[in-house]
Formats: C-alpha cells, structure tokens, sequence
C-alpha cells in the first residue's frame, strides 16, 4: 500500500455449526482514493467432543474472535483503530449487551468479552 493511509478498522466475525467454530479478522483501509480490505488472521476449532448447544458454540466463536482482535491491536500498536465485532447469533448479542446474570459458561465469557472490548462494539 503506497498510498497514506488516512483510517484503519478492524471486523471481527465469529461463527460456529455443530462440527466447529470459527474467527476471522479483516482490516480496511482507508486511503485518499480507495479502500482496502484483507483478511488479516483467521482461527478455527472443532467443536468439543461432548455435546454442546449451537448458541453456546457460537460463544465460543465470539471469544476467540475478540481475543484475536485484542492481539492484532496490541502488535499493531496504534490507539486510533475501530473495532467491530459481528455475529449471526442474536443470542450472543443479548448475552454480551445486557446485564443479567449469566450460568457459569456464559457468565465467564461475557466478562472476559466484555474486559477486551466494549458493548457498542457489537
């Protein structure tokens, strides 16, 4: 990229089925005269052996989507990039978003979401 580069975000995507569960992170960039998107880093796991919901395992999707956000960022080293966090699930969203009290598994990883990144994010 030869042009100066005048913003940087970074989308985040988790998703998941019954086999697995996966991030990716894309960067745009935003220069005088285009725009530029490339996948930055990607990660994908199998689904735990013992049966798991699907709403769960797109949790987990989400977690390791924002810890690789939060990783990009820091090697970066740039205060000034956006970040936004997307999934399919609406459940996800309700348990990042809202406040309630969680079981355990779900509880543990809203806190965790929720020290790397902020709610408007996702």
């Amino acid at each position: 990229m030869s042009e100066r580069v005048v913003s940087c975000s970074l989308y985040t995507f988790g998703d998941a089925s019954k086999m697995a569960y996966a991030a990716a992170v894309f960067a745009r960039y935003e220069c005088s005269t285009c725009v530029q998107v490339q996948l930055i880093h990607a990660k994908i796991r199998v689904a735990p052996v013992k049966a798991i919901t699907i709403p769960r395992l797109e949790f987990l999707a989400a977690s390791i989507g924002t810890r690789l956000a939060t990783s990009i960022v820091k090697e970066l080293e740039q205060k000034d990039i956006t970040l936004s966090f997307w999934s399919d699930s609406s459940t996800v969203i309700a348990w990042i978003k809202r406040d309630d009290h969680w079981g355990v598994f779900v509880w543990n990883r809203v806190q965790e979401i929720r020290e790397l990144t902020s709610k408007e994010s996702w």
